[in-house]
């Protein structure tokens, strides 16, 4: 299909390329815009025209968007950039280089112009940041007849309607109304009187990660944002919504694996090399202090060197417990279902879950130990450590993530690093600790 494409784009056919992208959704078509050259994707947008490549091209990658922009004559550039939605648009401006901007803010009108340079001002991590500007909106005391007439005229150019926004002369936002509710209602009455006035909204400058929660409580469609005056200034729509829960996965997953979020399966070697040794540094670090733990027991392991075979058993289970706590709490912090403050039940938890976790899995493992070497007392400290590690496991996968977030960190920033510190430290110690004390008894049933 893609050799098709690309032939039929060097050789004009115009007709052909219109029946490709009506056969095809237009994600599945970017997929195939994907594999050609930004020069190739300039010709299909020349080709079929901006109004009808738009669709297509919103979902071709944004490195290939960019780079496309580059490759359009000038007419075609700016009647594509003035269909795109203003969320889009900014977005797309804010990644180019100082010259590319230079010339695409250049073909825009005044107005477009001042609303792309105001969008791309707010922080990255704000509603602003994610809002469009183009939302349906309605004057409370409009009748249902011509309200229905207005939106048939801001439909074409709205992200969506089926919520509309109710303001007044002022830009103040006073209430909201369904499509539903207009379309159930009498032709003759006012907007104002099936409108719902409790409306939930969210400020500007709030976090984003905030308004994907209230979004997804409230079960939203679209959230309305407002300035300090309560003034509407845009929305933020689900789909831009679902997006930022990828991002925050997709960073959550990187940094509890600890690796910095600007590394992609593209990026070069050198660059992933050197995103990436800052961390191994830490944890070589903190893998040193759990060698330093096992060096202090030299003499003990060297008297019954069976302890060196069994002791990775004890740390690798403790790491294992330490994460499981550790995931289950930092997705309680990013939904919002637990606080940073009195955490005790929280911490209790994990530790009651690491300590029956520890009974059931170093009796088994006790249990092992004894079918192995047939020594009663090793089985018994082996339990013991078990047990001991996995409540440091469960302690710590809780506590490790709660007190970053208290200093304003992200609770998954590193916390896999301390995490794995505290259970191998704590699993050589305990484990060792208990062997050097038992030595005599361990030996004596040889």
């Amino acid at each position: 299909m893609v050799e098709k494409l690309r032939e039929a784009i060097h050789s004009g056919a115009r007709q052909e390329l219109l029946e490709f992208i009506e056969e095809l959704h237009p994600a599945d078509a970017a997929e195939q815009l994907a594999s050609l050259s930004p020069r190739e994707v300039a010709g299909f947008i020349e080709l079929i025209g901006p109004s009808e490549a738009l669709f297509t091209f919103e979902f071709v990658p944004f490195e290939l968007q960019k780079e496309t922009l580059k490759e359009l004559p000038r007419a075609i550039l700016k009647q594509l950039i003035s269909l795109m939605s203003p969320d889009d648009r900014a977005d797309l401006v804010e990644e180019l280089d100082e010259e590319s901007r230079e010339r695409l803010l250049a073909l825009l009108m005044k107005a477009e112009r001042q609303n792309i340079l105001k969008l791309i001002t707010y922080p990255d991590d704000s509603a602003g940041a994610y809002m469009t500007t183009d939302y349906a909106f309605l004057h409370p005391e409009v009748a249902i007849r011509e309200a229905l007439n207005q939106l048939r005229l801001q439909a074409p150019r709205k992200e969506t309607i089926y919520y509309v926004y109710v303001v007044d002369h002022s830009r103040r936002l006073t209430g909201i109304v369904s499509l539903e509710d207009l379309i159930m209602g009498r032709p003759d009455q006012p907007v104002a009187e099936i409108m719902h006035t409790n409306v939930i909204s969210v400020r500007v400058d709030d976090d984003i990660e905030q308004v994907a929660k209230e979004m997804t409580h409230y079960d939203f469609l679209a959230m309305p944002v407002v300035d300090p005056d309560q003034r509407l200034v845009g929305i933020i729509t689900y789909d831009d919504i679902f997006d930022v829960m990828n991002e925050e996965a997709t960073e959550d997953m990187y940094l509890l694996a600890n690796l910095d979020t600007d590394e992609k399966i593209t990026t070069s070697l050198p660059q992933s090399v050197k995103l990436r040794v800052p961390w191994l540094l830490v944890n070589l670090c903190t893998a040193l202090v759990a060698s330093y733990t096992v060096s202090q027991f030299s003499e003990t392991i060297s008297r019954y060197v069976v302890l060196a075979s069994l002791m990775p058993i004890v740390a690798g289970l403790g790491g294992n417990a330490g994460t499981q706590s550790l995931t289950v709490v930092v997705r309680a912090l990013a939904l919002g279902e637990i606080d940073i403050r009195g955490n005790s039940r929280v911490l209790l938890k994990q530790t009651g879950v690491g300590l029956f976790s520890g009974l059931i899995c170093g009796l088994i493992m006790g249990g092992i130990a004894y079918a192995w070497y047939a020594n009663i007392w090793l089985s018994l400290i082996l339990w013991m450590a078990m047990t001991a590690n996995l409540i440091v496991a469960g302690l710590f996968g809780a506590m490790v993530p709660i007190t970053l977030r208290r200093l304003n960190l992200d609770p998954a920033l590193g916390s896999s690093v301390f995490v794995t510190m505290a259970t191998d430290t704590g699993g050589f110690l305990v484990f060792l600790g208990l062997s050097s004390l038992l030595l005599r008894n361990i030996l004596g049933t040889l």
